[in-house]
């Protein structure tokens, strides 16, 4: 009987204990299988925000968002994002929802920046076109000259070339690498140069300068020739180092461009041929295109052209290692204008006719196609593409649409005051801003027309540039015994 009962309780017992084990395996398997949902919840979430979803507390969902990243020069500028001043400084970058957006930046000692900006679901926003102007403009000369003909700075921000006189090879080459330049003035021999009986009736102009800021282009005429001579900056005390092109080779050029950094590789149009030339093995090219009227060269092999008139029809083209490719062809009716650069690793060709521009990407290419066109405000007398290919501008004088090749914003900007030569292009100064010199007031103003500054007075029609850091912005300016080259201080000390 007691061996009975303890089996009962032994059986009673096992099966209590059978009941335990279950109970706690469904709760450890309930409290896993809920940390697991929690953690891939999270995860969920974490990668949501990563890619920039956020809650609306309005529509009570989730919403891709965007990014904003912020730069300004100088760095340092404190950060008001929507009337909300954020925790940190330029530069940085804050989450956004989708939508419209007011920036501003600002510190001490400068003027403040404000830009509005629209942003769309998953983009990333560059907010870096900030660059904060002293409440205080410094501006001093630096260096006195009695006339002024032409001046071009080069590429590098390093070297301003200045021509005295129109009429004679007299130059002076100023190094703005320090804050002090230093001058050195020299002349082209008579022996470089074709010559003539009547010495007036020479001119000479400054063309360009090579992409590698070595060598200069200067342009010379006398009665029906046409000449174009290079200039070694770093020999200029050796004479034999100048090179006149066009009797080197033999050739009467109408036009002339720098082909990447040599020297001695250039495009040039002669007897309306577009040709490449080698001035150093004096070599001169098969046709690459004929007929044409201009052109305007990227860096070293990639050439957008305009062909002259035929029939009633122009045509515009691009070539790359001198292999052509027809773009379009419009009615002679509208003047014509192209320019070509990169952005992102794909060309980019900007063509207006009329008041109209189109912009073509990859244009060299079988898979080439428009992807913009756009009406324009004015009838443009000339068209560029920032340095760095990512806006393009069109106009004449100080009115010109500007287009934005990332955002696809388009911009119509009528500045004040009046420019003497309506055909002569707004100066880039960086891959942002541009410079107008129209009332002999130096103008900074942002790709689209926003965030106007007057620096300085200075000569309309001239050139400017920053120095290779950005502190400084050379200019020139009329003074009481002839001109100077000025700077002004962009960045305080």
């Amino acid at each position: 009987m007691a061996k009975s009962r303890y089996t009962i309780q032994s059986f009673y017992y096992m099966q209590q204990h059978s009941k335990s084990r279950k109970n706690r395996q469904i709760k450890l398997a309930t409290t896993y299988g809920v940390m697991t949902l929690a953690v891939a919840l999270i995860s969920i979430i974490c990668i949501l925000l990563v890619i920039g979803y956020r809650f609306n507390p309005v529509k009570g969902d989730l919403e891709l968002g965007s990014l904003m990243q912020f730069r300004s020069i100088p760095s340092g500028a404190r950060i008001v994002l929507d009337d909300d001043p954020l925790s940190f400084t330029t530069p940085g970058k804050r989450s956004v929802a989708v939508g419209e957006h007011t920036v501003k930046m600002s510190r001490s000692g400068y003027q403040d920046w404000q830009k509005t900006f629209t942003t769309d679901p998953g983009e990333l926003r560059w907010v870096n076109s900030a660059r904060l102007i002293p409440n205080d403009i410094e501006t001093k000369d630096v260096f006195g000259f009695p006339e002024l003909a032409s001046a071009m700075p080069s590429p590098d921000r390093k070297w301003f070339l200045i021509q005295t006189s129109a009429t004679q090879p007299n130059f002076t080459l100023v190094d703005i690498r320090n804050e002090e330049p230093e001058t050195a003035a020299f002349s082209i021999p008579a022996s470089i140069y074709a010559q003539s009986e009547v010495p007036e009736g020479h001119t000479f102009s400054i063309v360009e300068w090579d992409f590698g800021s070595r060598y200069a282009l200067v342009k010379h005429t006398i009665a029906e020739t046409t000449e174009f001579i290079v200039i070694d900056r770093t020999a200029l005390d050796n004479p034999e180092s100048m090179v006149n092109i066009s009797s080197t080779l033999s050739i009467a050029l109408q036009q002339v461009q720098f082909s990447g950094s040599s020297g001695q590789s250039f495009y040039g149009i002669e007897n309306n041929t577009l040709r490449k030339l080698d001035s150093d093995a004096g070599t001169i090219s098969q046709p690459v295109v004929r007929d044409v009227a201009s052109f305007r060269l990227y860096k070293t092999n990639t050439v957008a052209y305009i062909k002259q008139p035929k029939d009633g029809r122009i045509a515009v083209g691009v070539a790359v290692n001198e292999k052509t490719r027809q773009v379009a062809e419009y009615d002679d009716t509208q003047p014509v204008f192209v320019d070509i650069n990169e952005y992102f690793n794909d060309t980019y060709m900007a063509v207006s006719r009329g008041a109209y521009l189109g912009l073509y990407k990859n244009p060299d290419e079988s898979t080439a196609r428009r992807v913009a066109s756009y009406p324009l405000t004015v009838t443009p007398q000339w068209l560029r593409m920032s340095n760095s290919g990512r806006f393009i501008i069109a106009g004449a004088a100080t009115q010109f649409t500007s287009y934005d090749v990332e955002t696809r914003e388009r911009f119509d900007v009528n500045l004040p005051g009046s420019s003497i030569d309506p055909t002569r292009p707004l100066q880039w100064i960086d891959d942002y801003h541009l410079a107008v010199t129209a009332d002999n007031d130096l103008r900074l103003i942002e790709f689209d027309g926003s965030n106007q500054h007057v620096i300085t007075s200075t000569v309309s029609n001239y050139p400017v540039t920053l120095s290779d850091d950005g502190e400084l912005l050379y200019s020139l300016s009329k003074v009481q015994d002839g001109f100077a080259l000025q700077s002004s201080r962009l960045i305080l000390k």
